[in-house]
């Protein structure tokens, strides 16, 4: 099974999280970004439904299967040790405090869970 890799990175001025090349919004810090990209990474374990589909393979062919919503990836936060040290920099934002934190990733935990209750 696949795994998917959620890394933090320096973005925009901010910080992301990153999967492939496909960057989240920007969070004002590295804890933001990380613990975003946790609730993110768990989220995306989660099962869903079986839903049958169709889809079109390069040569132009159509094909119907049934998709589990069990067959769900791994997922793995990576944090390396150079963004560590970057977020550290005595240039970087200062960190929100607790309660700011906790509704900000409240808010991003809604509106992940309307997103995949939708989809």
């Amino acid at each position: 099974m696949a795994t998917i890799r959620y890394e933090i990175v320096e973005h925009d001025g901010g910080w992301a999280y990153k999967v492939d090349d496909v960057f989240s919004e920007t969070f004002p810090t590295h804890d933001d970004a990380l613990a975003a990209a946790e609730i993110a990474a768990r989220h995306h374990e989660l099962p869903g439904s079986t839903e049958a589909i169709e889809f079109q393979d390069p040569a132009g062919r159509w094909h119907e299967q049934v998709a589990s919503g069990f067959d769900r990836p791994h997922t793995r936060v990576v944090d390396t040790q150079d963004a560590r040290d970057a977020a550290e920099r005595p240039d970087s934002p200062e960190p929100r405090r607790p309660l700011q934190t906790v509704l900000v990733l409240a808010g991003l935990g809604l509106a992940i869970g309307y997103f995949l209750r939708r989809h």
